[in-house]
């Protein structure tokens, strides 16, 4: 086996913890899905933790390269983070509702994927300040640029807890944008 079958088991794997969730995947589950033995998908990874770790590598990956395609084609640099958001946001959000084992993913509160998740949040937020600097009056605020991406980031983390579906997330992450480039 090689990288090709880690890129299968990480696609694999992907749909298998939107369906059931972190805490009820087995590693049968997984092997089960890659199509390979479990002493197999032992040697690729020691744990389901691990595979987990590669697929939140994976999603933080392709979506982030999703959004560095998709700036140029938004004419606004409000598009542009309304675009990033929907990526990075949104859309994962409304995947993980349709499936209420998954929500446990949504909370990403696993200890041992925090410096993956911190990895992949901090990558994001760098994608955010080159457009943030296209709104005159946001450094003027006394603000870092990084900053205040940060501040976006994490209230909309917040929204996350709080919206009832991805169009509720969506309208509140639009209302949360508008509001930060107003002043």
């Amino acid at each position: 086996m090689g990288k090709e079958k880690d890129v299968q088991i990480i696609e694999s794997a992907t749909a298998v913890f939107l369906r059931y969730g972190f805490r009820r995947t087995t590693m049968g589950d997984l092997a089960e899905a890659a199509g390979v033995s479990r002493p197999a998908l032992y040697l690729r990874f020691c744990n389901k933790e691990k595979i987990f770790e590669a697929v939140l590598k994976d999603f933080a990956a392709r979506t982030l390269e999703e959004i560095r395609n998709g700036l140029p084609d938004r004419a606004t640099p409000l598009e542009q983070l309304r675009f990033a958001f929907e990526c990075w946001a949104v859309r994962p959000f409304g995947l993980m509702q349709g499936s209420p084992d998954a929500r446990d993913l949504a909370s990403c509160s696993l200890p041992f994927a925090e410096p993956v998740k911190s990895e992949s949040h901090a990558a994001f937020e760098a994608l955010l300040v080159p457009i943030l600097r296209r709104f005159p009056a946001m450094e003027a605020q006394g603000s870092s640029l990084a900053q205040v991406a940060h501040v976006l980031a994490v209230s909309v983390h917040g929204c996350k807890t709080e919206a009832r579906d991805a169009g509720e997330l969506g309208a509140m992450i639009d209302t949360l944008l508008r509001l930060a480039v107003a002043g």
